[in-house]
Protein backbone atom coordinates (compact mmCIF):
# COMPACT_ATOMS: atom_id res chain seq x y z
CA UNK A 1 0.00 0.00 0.00
CA UNK A 2 1.01 3.59 -1.09
CA UNK A 3 -0.76 6.53 -0.58
CA UNK A 4 0.99 9.51 -1.88
CA UNK A 5 0.42 13.02 0.49
CA UNK A 6 -2.12 15.61 -1.13
CA UNK A 7 -0.31 18.87 -1.54
CA UNK A 8 -2.17 22.52 -1.54
CA UNK A 9 -2.11 22.95 -5.17
CA UNK A 10 -0.05 26.20 -6.61
CA UNK A 11 -2.72 28.28 -7.63
CA UNK A 12 -4.25 27.84 -4.13
CA UNK A 13 -0.85 28.83 -2.14
CA UNK A 14 -0.93 31.58 -4.44
CA UNK A 15 -4.89 32.97 -3.80
CA UNK A 16 -3.86 32.45 -0.19
CA UNK A 17 -0.72 34.79 -0.07
CA UNK A 18 -2.92 37.32 -2.59
CA UNK A 19 -5.75 36.87 0.01
CA UNK A 20 -3.45 38.59 2.93
CA UNK A 21 -2.39 41.74 1.08
CA UNK A 22 -4.60 42.25 -1.41
CA UNK A 23 -5.68 45.70 -0.54
CA UNK A 24 -9.95 45.84 -0.17
CA UNK A 25 -10.21 48.67 -2.44
CA UNK A 26 -8.97 46.85 -5.65
CA UNK A 27 -11.15 46.32 -8.46
CA UNK A 28 -10.67 42.56 -8.36
CA UNK A 29 -10.87 41.75 -5.14
CA UNK A 30 -14.20 40.56 -4.79
CA UNK A 31 -13.10 38.26 -8.12
CA UNK A 32 -10.12 37.14 -6.18
CA UNK A 33 -12.05 36.24 -3.04
CA UNK A 34 -14.60 34.15 -4.41
CA UNK A 35 -11.11 32.06 -6.29
CA UNK A 36 -9.85 31.49 -3.02
CA UNK A 37 -13.22 30.00 -1.52
CA UNK A 38 -13.93 27.64 -4.55
CA UNK A 39 -10.52 26.72 -4.57
CA UNK A 40 -9.72 26.41 -0.97
CA UNK A 41 -13.67 24.48 -1.11
CA UNK A 42 -12.41 22.05 -3.22
CA UNK A 43 -8.99 21.26 -1.53
CA UNK A 44 -11.25 20.70 1.34
CA UNK A 45 -13.21 17.98 -0.05
CA UNK A 46 -10.57 16.40 -1.57
CA UNK A 47 -8.68 16.14 1.58
CA UNK A 48 -12.09 14.55 3.03
CA UNK A 49 -11.99 11.87 0.65
CA UNK A 50 -8.32 11.34 1.09
CA UNK A 51 -9.08 10.24 4.78
CA UNK A 52 -10.68 6.95 3.19
CA UNK A 53 -7.60 5.33 2.06
CA UNK A 54 -5.93 5.56 5.41
CA UNK A 55 -9.14 3.34 6.67
CA UNK A 56 -9.35 1.12 4.01
CA UNK A 57 -8.64 -2.48 4.79
CA UNK A 58 -7.32 -4.27 1.50
CA UNK A 59 -5.28 -7.17 1.19
CA UNK A 60 -4.37 -6.31 -2.36
CA UNK A 61 -1.05 -4.34 -3.09
CA UNK A 62 -2.36 -0.99 -4.76
CA UNK A 63 -0.96 2.85 -5.14
CA UNK A 64 -2.57 5.96 -4.76
CA UNK A 65 -1.74 9.24 -6.31
CA UNK A 66 -3.42 12.42 -6.28
CA UNK A 67 -3.50 16.22 -8.05
CA UNK A 68 -1.74 14.11 -11.32
CA UNK A 69 -1.62 16.43 -14.30
CA UNK A 70 -1.11 14.85 -17.62
CA UNK A 71 -0.99 16.29 -21.10
CA UNK A 72 -2.60 14.82 -24.31
CA UNK A 73 -1.25 15.48 -27.60
CA UNK A 74 -3.45 18.59 -28.21
CA UNK A 75 -1.61 19.76 -25.36
CA UNK A 76 -5.00 20.11 -23.19
CA UNK A 77 -4.40 18.60 -19.61
CA UNK A 78 -6.23 16.30 -17.67
CA UNK A 79 -6.21 16.96 -14.13
CA UNK A 80 -6.81 13.32 -12.17
CA UNK A 81 -7.99 14.21 -8.66
CA UNK A 82 -7.00 10.74 -7.65
CA UNK A 83 -6.06 7.80 -9.64
CA UNK A 84 -6.17 4.26 -7.54
CA UNK A 85 -3.98 1.57 -9.22
CA UNK A 86 -3.82 -2.09 -8.16
CA UNK A 87 -2.88 -4.88 -9.95
CA UNK A 88 -6.54 -5.90 -10.78
CA UNK A 89 -7.72 -2.73 -12.48
CA UNK A 90 -7.04 1.25 -11.88
CA UNK A 91 -9.94 3.74 -10.88
CA UNK A 92 -10.15 7.09 -11.68
CA UNK A 93 -11.98 9.57 -9.00
CA UNK A 94 -13.23 12.58 -9.61
CA UNK A 95 -14.37 14.71 -6.43
CA UNK A 96 -16.83 17.12 -6.04
CA UNK A 97 -17.07 19.58 -2.80
CA UNK A 98 -20.36 20.97 -3.83
CA UNK A 99 -24.03 21.16 -1.91
CA UNK A 100 -27.52 21.41 -2.80
CA UNK A 101 -29.82 19.26 -5.49
CA UNK A 102 -27.35 17.86 -8.50
CA UNK A 103 -29.01 16.75 -11.34
CA UNK A 104 -26.77 15.57 -14.42
CA UNK A 105 -28.19 15.82 -17.74
CA UNK A 106 -27.11 13.09 -20.32
CA UNK A 107 -28.48 14.91 -23.17
CA UNK A 108 -26.53 18.57 -22.36
CA UNK A 109 -23.45 17.03 -20.10
CA UNK A 110 -24.16 19.68 -17.31
CA UNK A 111 -24.66 19.66 -13.87
CA UNK A 112 -27.38 21.48 -12.46
CA UNK A 113 -27.43 22.45 -9.18
CA UNK A 114 -30.27 23.94 -7.22
CA UNK A 115 -29.10 25.90 -3.70
CA UNK A 116 -31.31 25.36 -0.82
CA UNK A 117 -32.76 28.99 -1.46
CA UNK A 118 -34.23 28.01 -5.04
CA UNK A 119 -31.17 29.02 -7.06
CA UNK A 120 -29.92 27.26 -9.95
CA UNK A 121 -26.17 27.21 -11.00
CA UNK A 122 -24.64 25.14 -13.60
CA UNK A 123 -21.44 23.00 -13.75
CA UNK A 124 -19.02 21.11 -16.20
CA UNK A 125 -20.59 17.72 -16.08
CA UNK A 126 -17.76 15.48 -13.49
CA UNK A 127 -19.06 12.52 -15.47
CA UNK A 128 -18.49 13.78 -18.84
CA UNK A 129 -15.18 14.80 -17.30
CA UNK A 130 -14.18 11.32 -15.70
CA UNK A 131 -15.10 9.17 -18.93
CA UNK A 132 -12.51 12.05 -20.58
CA UNK A 133 -9.77 10.81 -18.33
CA UNK A 134 -10.52 7.49 -18.45
CA UNK A 135 -10.24 7.61 -22.39
CA UNK A 136 -6.80 9.38 -22.19
CA UNK A 137 -5.46 6.76 -19.55
CA UNK A 138 -6.55 3.81 -21.74
CA UNK A 139 -4.27 5.21 -24.77
CA UNK A 140 -1.33 5.45 -22.60
CA UNK A 141 -1.81 2.26 -20.32
CA UNK A 142 -2.77 0.32 -23.60
CA UNK A 143 0.38 -1.52 -23.17
CA UNK A 144 -0.69 -2.89 -19.60
CA UNK A 145 -3.74 -4.40 -20.78
CA UNK A 146 -5.24 -3.13 -17.20
CA UNK A 147 -9.09 -2.51 -17.06
CA UNK A 148 -10.01 1.33 -16.12
CA UNK A 149 -12.56 2.15 -14.09
CA UNK A 150 -14.15 5.85 -12.94
CA UNK A 151 -15.98 7.25 -10.59
CA UNK A 152 -17.40 10.64 -9.18
CA UNK A 153 -17.57 11.29 -5.78
CA UNK A 154 -19.25 13.84 -3.89
CA UNK A 155 -17.44 14.70 -0.55
CA UNK A 156 -20.24 17.52 0.48
CA UNK A 157 -22.34 15.13 2.90
CA UNK A 158 -25.07 18.05 2.41
CA UNK A 159 -25.21 17.46 -1.52
CA UNK A 160 -28.25 15.60 -3.02
CA UNK A 161 -27.58 13.28 -5.79
CA UNK A 162 -30.79 13.28 -7.91
CA UNK A 163 -31.33 12.27 -11.72
CA UNK A 164 -28.03 11.09 -12.91
CA UNK A 165 -27.13 8.35 -16.16
CA UNK A 166 -25.38 5.26 -15.47
CA UNK A 167 -22.68 5.66 -17.34
CA UNK A 168 -20.67 6.27 -14.61
CA UNK A 169 -20.98 5.79 -11.22
CA UNK A 170 -21.51 8.75 -8.29
CA UNK A 171 -22.05 8.87 -5.07
CA UNK A 172 -20.90 10.40 -1.33
CA UNK A 173 -17.53 9.64 0.03
CA UNK A 174 -19.14 7.09 2.42
CA UNK A 175 -19.68 4.82 -0.80
CA UNK A 176 -16.01 4.49 -1.75
CA UNK A 177 -14.96 1.24 0.45
CA UNK A 178 -18.34 0.09 -0.86
CA UNK A 179 -17.39 0.51 -4.11
CA UNK A 180 -13.84 -1.02 -4.15
CA UNK A 181 -15.21 -3.80 -3.11
CA UNK A 182 -17.78 -4.38 -5.73
CA UNK A 183 -14.43 -3.62 -7.96
CA UNK A 184 -12.54 -6.33 -6.54
CA UNK A 185 -15.31 -8.51 -7.25
CA UNK A 186 -15.45 -7.94 -10.44
CA UNK A 187 -12.28 -7.96 -11.40
CA UNK A 188 -10.34 -11.14 -9.95
CA UNK A 189 -7.87 -11.55 -12.42
CA UNK A 190 -4.41 -10.27 -11.42
CA UNK A 191 -3.02 -8.57 -14.76
CA UNK A 192 -0.30 -6.61 -13.06
CA UNK A 193 3.28 -8.01 -10.96
CA UNK A 194 4.41 -6.11 -8.09
CA UNK A 195 6.99 -4.62 -10.89
CA UNK A 196 4.27 -3.40 -13.33
CA UNK A 197 2.23 -1.71 -10.74
CA UNK A 198 5.21 0.43 -10.09
CA UNK A 199 6.17 0.45 -13.34
CA UNK A 200 2.90 2.20 -14.45
CA UNK A 201 2.80 4.32 -11.70
CA UNK A 202 6.31 5.91 -12.20
CA UNK A 203 5.65 6.13 -16.17
CA UNK A 204 2.33 7.98 -14.82
CA UNK A 205 4.54 10.13 -12.61
CA UNK A 206 7.11 10.81 -15.01
CA UNK A 207 4.32 12.41 -17.22
CA UNK A 208 3.17 14.35 -14.63
CA UNK A 209 3.09 18.31 -15.50
CA UNK A 210 3.32 20.67 -12.12
CA UNK A 211 1.09 23.77 -12.13
CA UNK A 212 3.09 26.88 -12.36
CA UNK A 213 2.41 30.24 -10.41
CA UNK A 214 -0.05 32.31 -12.04
CA UNK A 215 1.05 35.04 -13.26
CA UNK A 216 2.76 38.09 -10.99
CA UNK A 217 0.50 41.54 -10.60
CA UNK A 218 1.66 44.75 -10.00
CA UNK A 219 2.88 45.14 -6.55
CA UNK A 220 1.12 48.33 -6.06
CA UNK A 221 -1.96 46.09 -6.72
CA UNK A 222 -0.94 44.41 -2.60
CA UNK A 223 0.63 45.09 0.51
CA UNK A 224 4.34 44.96 1.01
CA UNK A 225 6.35 43.97 3.93
CA UNK A 226 6.27 41.50 7.27
CA UNK A 227 2.23 41.55 7.99
CA UNK A 228 0.87 41.11 11.35
CA UNK A 229 -1.81 38.26 11.47
CA UNK A 230 -2.79 39.45 15.23
CA UNK A 231 -4.47 42.26 12.91
CA UNK A 232 -5.68 40.61 10.46
CA UNK A 233 -2.23 41.20 7.82
CA UNK A 234 -3.86 45.15 7.88
CA UNK A 235 -0.67 46.41 9.73
CA UNK A 236 2.96 46.22 8.72
CA UNK A 237 5.93 44.86 11.66
CA UNK A 238 8.96 46.14 11.51
CA UNK A 239 12.27 44.46 11.58
CA UNK A 240 14.73 45.05 14.28
CA UNK A 241 17.55 43.13 16.16
CA UNK A 242 16.43 40.11 14.32
CA UNK A 243 12.74 40.28 15.25
CA UNK A 244 9.44 41.34 13.71
CA UNK A 245 7.26 43.58 15.67
CA UNK A 246 3.74 45.07 15.00
CA UNK A 247 3.94 48.98 15.77
CA UNK A 248 -0.11 48.97 16.07
CA UNK A 249 -0.97 45.81 18.32
CA UNK A 250 2.87 45.41 19.21
CA UNK A 251 2.92 41.27 18.61
CA UNK A 252 5.94 40.00 18.38
CA UNK A 253 7.89 36.58 16.29
CA UNK A 254 11.08 35.95 14.45
CA UNK A 255 9.22 33.14 12.02
CA UNK A 256 6.31 35.47 11.10
CA UNK A 257 9.15 36.56 8.16
CA UNK A 258 9.10 32.68 6.64
CA UNK A 259 5.34 33.23 5.60
CA UNK A 260 6.02 36.54 4.22
CA UNK A 261 8.99 35.62 2.65
CA UNK A 262 6.63 32.88 1.03
CA UNK A 263 3.76 35.78 -0.27
CA UNK A 264 7.26 37.08 -1.72
CA UNK A 265 8.08 34.03 -3.53
CA UNK A 266 3.99 33.39 -5.03
CA UNK A 267 3.40 37.31 -5.43
CA UNK A 268 6.42 38.57 -6.59
CA UNK A 269 9.12 35.61 -7.90
CA UNK A 270 11.15 32.75 -6.80
CA UNK A 271 14.67 34.74 -6.60
CA UNK A 272 15.72 37.83 -4.42
CA UNK A 273 18.49 40.10 -3.41
CA UNK A 274 19.46 42.29 -1.14
CA UNK A 275 18.01 45.32 -2.23
CA UNK A 276 14.53 43.69 -3.73
CA UNK A 277 14.55 42.28 0.21
CA UNK A 278 15.16 45.85 1.69
CA UNK A 279 12.60 47.69 -0.85
CA UNK A 280 9.90 45.05 0.10
CA UNK A 281 10.39 44.19 3.76
CA UNK A 282 11.40 47.69 4.67
CA UNK A 283 14.63 46.95 5.84
CA UNK A 284 16.75 50.34 6.09
CA UNK A 285 20.55 48.58 6.25
CA UNK A 286 22.34 46.96 3.72
CA UNK A 287 23.95 45.01 6.10
CA UNK A 288 21.32 43.96 8.26
CA UNK A 289 19.53 42.69 4.43
CA UNK A 290 22.29 40.34 3.93
CA UNK A 291 22.97 38.93 7.45
CA UNK A 292 19.49 38.15 7.28
CA UNK A 293 19.84 36.39 3.82
CA UNK A 294 22.60 34.92 5.00
CA UNK A 295 21.31 33.35 8.19
CA UNK A 296 18.94 31.29 5.78
CA UNK A 297 21.40 29.72 3.55
CA UNK A 298 19.16 29.77 0.15
CA UNK A 299 21.25 28.57 -3.01
CA UNK A 300 22.63 31.71 -4.63
CA UNK A 301 24.35 32.58 -7.57
CA UNK A 302 26.74 35.98 -8.52
CA UNK A 303 28.80 37.78 -6.62
CA UNK A 304 29.24 39.58 -3.01
CA UNK A 305 27.69 42.12 -4.45
CA UNK A 306 25.56 41.22 -7.40
CA UNK A 307 24.11 38.02 -5.22
CA UNK A 308 20.99 36.65 -6.74
CA UNK A 309 19.31 34.18 -4.35
CA UNK A 310 16.90 30.99 -5.25
CA UNK A 311 14.00 30.89 -2.77
CA UNK A 312 12.84 26.83 -2.50
CA UNK A 313 9.34 25.92 -3.06
CA UNK A 314 8.04 25.40 0.79
CA UNK A 315 9.73 28.36 2.52
CA UNK A 316 7.75 28.08 5.83
CA UNK A 317 9.78 24.58 6.35
CA UNK A 318 12.57 24.83 5.03
CA UNK A 319 13.07 27.96 7.35
CA UNK A 320 12.17 26.48 10.21
CA UNK A 321 15.05 25.12 11.63
CA UNK A 322 17.23 28.13 11.31
CA UNK A 323 14.90 30.27 13.71
CA UNK A 324 15.92 30.09 17.50
CA UNK A 325 12.65 29.12 18.93
CA UNK A 326 12.79 25.81 16.59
Amino acid sequence: MTIAIRKKPVKLLWLEALKRRLFDEDPDFDYYNEQFRRFDAGFAGERRVDREWLELICSYTFLVLHNLILMNTAQHSHQLDTLFICQNFMLVIEIKNINGRLDFDETTHQCIRTKPDGTVEGFPNALTQTQRHMQFLKVICQNYSLPIEGAVVISNPSAIIASHPNTIPIFHVSGLHKHLQSLFKKYTQTILSEEQLTQIAQQLLSLHQPSKIPASLDSSRFRQGVLCPKCQYKSQMHFARGIWKCSYCHYASEEIFAEALQDYRYLVGPTITNKQLREFFNIHSSDAANRLLRKFQFPYTGSYKNRVYQLPENLVDYMKPFFSSS
